[in-house]
């Protein structure tokens, strides 16, 4: 999403340096330290920080929590069971390892393979051949049944999570007197337009989902495309993804391009219907990092001016195009 506008390069990541960081790892971690450095530039990744990790013979990537709370569960266990069922059926990198660091907060890691590839962060750079090999993989993925993952018996029931989830997070916060509140204000009213919509909706077909198919979360590879940051992986309906991966992105304003080339000609229709809860999706995950900015909880690594200007911009875009969505679907 915002790429572009992220720190790249690594000094200090919760707080620690790299040489800490990686020694901090020993207790959990069964590798051979001392032939591994973390490298000094952070990969992509908003929601969590993600770092390479050299080895003599192969590379790992190191993921961190994008906000510096104290967590009392590991907020990574359910995505390495996810990652695991994946990599047995050759659909992500394999996880390796997860555990708590050893410093004061007890921050969460995961640890897994790095597997080589093309990764784009805009969707227009995305080649025929690769939706392609996209569509396979979320057609695999589909049809896997993955024990415990969370699961939506309906699109209303999904659009709910967005909602509860902002409920809890706001609370009792006085949003007018936050510099969010006009933002608080636009979610609340997109919000009641996409319970009304997905009320009473029946194209729900209960196969599984990845549930964040941004572009930068897949791997391209000759032969295949890889999935990565599978945690909001749950039984849903797959074609979601389609319509996250046509939606989400900045650069996504013509969904006409990519939905013949993921999705067969029947179902153009059912994910064109879903394109406003993965709109609604995406805009509550940036109102959600954009509390956690205010109140000063993300890490250092994944913050600044830049980031929540752009996060602003981002969400200002999505809702217009999610307003208009609406408003259309109200006048027919």
């Amino acid at each position: 999403m915002l790429g572009a506008s992220m720190k790249n390069r690594l000094d200090i990541a919760h707080g620690h340096n790299l040489d800490d960081l990686l020694s901090l790892l020993k207790s959990d971690w069964r590798a051979d330290v001392e032939n591994l450095h973390l490298d000094s530039y952070k990969l992509g990744g908003m929601s969590n920080l993600n770092i390479l990790i050299h080895g003599a013979d192969s590379s790992y990537v190191l993921k961190l929590p994008g906000l510096t709370t104290v967590f009392e569960t590991n907020p990574f266990e359910s995505e390495f069971h996810i990652a695991l069922h994946l990599a047995e059926n050759g659909l992500g990198p394999t996880p390796l390892c997860i555990g708590r660091l050893q410093d004061e907060k007890g921050t969460p890691f995961m640890i897994r393979a790095y597997e080589p590839g093309v990764v784009h962060t805009s969707l227009s750079d995305i080649n025929p051949h690769e939706l392609d090999l996209a569509k396979t993989s979320l057609d695999r993925l589909a049809t896997l049944r993955i024990p415990n993952v969370l699961s939506y018996p309906s699109a209303g029931h999904y659009a709910s999570r967005f909602a509860n989830k902002m409920n809890v997070l706001l609370g009792r916060r006085n949003t007018e007197a936050s510099e969010l509140g006009s933002l608080v204000s636009s979610f609340r009213e997109l919000e009641q337009g996409v319970a009304t919509q997905f009320k009473d909706a029946s194209s729900w077909n209960g196969t599984t989902m990845h549930g964040d198919l941004r572009p930068d979360n897949l791997v391209f590879q000759s032969d295949r495309a890889l999935l990565l940051d599978v945690g909001a992986c749950c039984v849903g309906d797959s074609l979601y993804d389609v319509a996250y991966l046509s939606a989400e992105p900045l650069d996504a304003v013509d969904f006409k391009r990519t939905l013949p080339l993921l999705a067969e000609s029947g179902d153009s229709d059912i994910i064109a219907e879903l394109i406003p809860l993965a709109l609604f999706s995406a805009l509550a995950w940036t109102l959600e990092r954009l509390v956690h900015l205010e109140n000063n909880a993300v890490e250092e690594n994944l913050s600044g001016v830049a980031v929540e200007i752009s996060l602003r911009g981002y969400f200002e875009s999505k809702a217009k195009q999610l307003h208009m969505l609406l408003d259309h679907k109200l006048l027919t």
